[in-house]
């Protein structure tokens, strides 16, 4: 789901992955965390302005 809203918006935010996928503050960062370590999305920005957008 993150990587399809992304593909259609171009990024995504933490917030709106707790959202979409239904996750709490915590999850929302340990799912995005393991999606960075995997090589399908990368950081941009820090703390709260954080986007995320794929590789």
């Amino acid at each position: 789901m993150v990587l399809n809203y992304i593909d259609k918006h171009g990024s995504i935010k933490r917030a709106e992955v707790m959202d979409l996928c239904h996750l709490d503050r915590n999850q929302a960062y340990r799912m995005l965390v393991r999606m960075k370590e995997a090589g399908q999305i990368k950081q941009i920005g820090e703390h709260k302005g954080a986007v995320y957008e794929r590789i």
